[in-house]
């Protein structure tokens, strides 16, 4: 994967470098992928790196998008869109999902046993 920087802008007010990008691939990379190679070109923390936008064009293998660094992980916190940060961070690992997973199940059968309930009461009526 080539990262070519085209833009580099510092916006004082927000502190934060917004950064227009090129990328030369043959694939699509993650946004993981591209988040560690701009921080290792422009000597940030990947924490800190938001990408908001990553455009493929069809026909080509290169990808135009743009990023924003902040100075601080509160800054961060202040102005970047959640949901971008979230689409930016790292997949959990499998053991740490296979909780969250058994807990919904256990939840589950519990309201089985309400409606059986309500269900055995309604058949006495009807004899």
């Amino acid at each position: 994967m080539e990262l070519q920087i085209i833009k580099d802008k510092t916006n004082p007010l927000l502190k934060r470098r917004e950064i227009s990008l090129k990328i030369i691939n043959k694939g699509t990379p993650s946004r993981v992928e591209v988040k560690n190679k701009l921080a290792a070109l422009a000597n940030s923390k990947p924490e800190l790196i938001v990408i908001e936008h990553l455009n493929t064009f069809f026909g080509k293998q290169e990808i135009l998008g743009t990023a924003s660094i902040y100075e601080s992980d509160e800054r961060l916190k202040q102005i970047a869109h959640q949901h971008l940060v979230a689409r930016g961070a790292p997949k959990a690992a499998e053991g740490s999902e296979a909780p969250a997973a058994e807990a919904k199940q256990e939840a589950k059968p519990e309201a089985k046993p309400e409606a059986e309930a309500k269900a055995e009461k309604k058949e006495p009526e009807k004899k």
